[in-house]
């Protein structure tokens, strides 16, 4: 589909719905929000791989990234590997390995972005390595801190990564961290996420960055416990607008599920030293609201995955048995004038994770936890066309 023809699809539904654009008294754009409502979207199957014994096997895909040329990098990080497939599922390339050699990874890779001219940037802990479109490395960024976060493109093809703060491996992060987006080129911080008290144990639902890289070198930027999402302009860091969900109001961490974690924790371990860390487990105040966002289908959209934390009409009940909790809606808004468009329900099992103009990729899960990758066609009709 071309860049017009996603434009024409995007305005009609955002005429269906309705909508009208607010900006703020800045340059920054907000659009006007409507209430939550689902969205009729069909899904079909364009290709499926690893729920076959007879196709490759993955062990944990982390993070995926389109091309230009409509080609998916997917990165599988307990096999140290990337892997390329065209638009049909044929494997075109792979590239990787644990090990120290040209195209190999020292650590597990964790994040892909990939530029307009085709190359491909992984993170993995404290390096984020640059690769031609044919796997071949032309540089690599080495940080005293930590990366092993979102990495991303600007619109002059520099590449831009989440790093911790604190100067120094590990230093100053027993109570508190603090992740910043920093252009790699020139060490320029574009932005920085809000100080968060993570506490000296394990934590849980403590506040974490989300980051994205969208299409014009813009990249979005928030909090996984604010529905209040940056669009920056990739390579000043100038925040053009923000997405937004009003009445997507945080829903407190319940009481019943922090008592029922520590004791499913504890009760499963007859070491008192473990017993005693798993009693002091430390909870964030609220539930995470978002929890993903990446562009995807139709046209110029940008899709938000909803966190548990997510407080409308729309929301899945929260009880104390996280297996139970429904993490498959996802906010969709126009990336030019940031308005919500409607909400979407993605099928079961299968979790999204990048996106181009007519399609979403991402991991399927089926029996025992097994992974497979798939993609789906997606066609999403205009609100009250039905």
């Amino acid at each position: 589909m071309s860049d017009r023809s996603d434009l024409i699809v995007t305005r009609s539904i955002m005429v269906a719905a309705s909508l009208v654009l607010a900006a703020t008294c800045t340059d920054e754009q907000v659009g006007v929000q409507a209430g939550p409502h689902l969205l009729a979207a069909t899904f079909s199957e364009e290709f499926h791989i690893g729920d076959n014994p007879d196709e490759r096997p993955f062990a944990h895909v982390v993070s995926m990234a389109f091309t230009a040329n409509g080609h998916l990098v997917v990165v599988d990080r307990d096999n140290f590997n990337v892997v390329v497939f065209d638009d049909e599922g044929r494997e075109v390339l792979e590239w990787g390995g644990q090990g120290e050699g040209p195209g190999e990874f020292e650590t597990e890779p964790a994040e892909v972005a990939v530029s307009e001219d085709g190359s491909v940037a992984v993170s993995s802990f404290r390096r984020v390595t640059v690769f031609t479109a044919e796997g071949t490395i032309v540089g690599s960024h080495l940080s005293g801190d930590l990366f092993g976060g979102k990495v991303a493109f600007d619109g002059n093809g520099h590449v831009v990564a989440e790093s911790a703060a604190g100067g120094e491996l590990f230093a100053g992060r027993e109570t508190e961290s603090q992740s910043h987006l920093v252009r790699l080129r020139d060490n320029e911080t574009i932005w920085s996420g809000r100080t968060v008290d993570a506490g000296s144990g394990i934590a849980f639902f403590i506040p974490r960055p989300i980051v994205a890289q969208l299409r014009d070198g813009r990249i979005a930027a928030t909090m996984s416990d604010r529905y209040e999402i940056d669009i920056l302009d990739g390579s000043s860091g100038t925040v053009l607008g923000r997405l937004v969900r009003p009445s997507a109001m945080p829903r407190p961490t319940p009481e019943a599920l922090k008592a029922g974690l520590r004791e499913s924790l504890t009760g499963g371990t007859d070491d008192p030293v473990l017993a005693e860390i798993y009693g002091d487990v430390t909870f964030g105040e609220t539930l995470p609201v978002v929890s993903n966002v990446f562009p995807g289908p139709p046209g110029r959209t940008v899709w938000v995955r909803r966190g548990i934390g997510v407080g409308d009409e729309l929301a899945p009940a929260v009880g104390d048995d996280m297996e139970a909790w429904a993490f498959h809606l996802y906010d969709l808004f126009d990336s030019r004038s940031y308005e919500y468009i409607g909400t979407v329900e993605v099928p079961d099992g299968f979790e999204p994770l990048a996106g181009d103009g007519e399609r979403i990729a991402g991991v399927q899960r089926g029996a025992l936890d097994v992974q497979s990758v798939r993609v789906l066609h997606v066609v999403i009709d205009p609100p009250g066309s039905g």
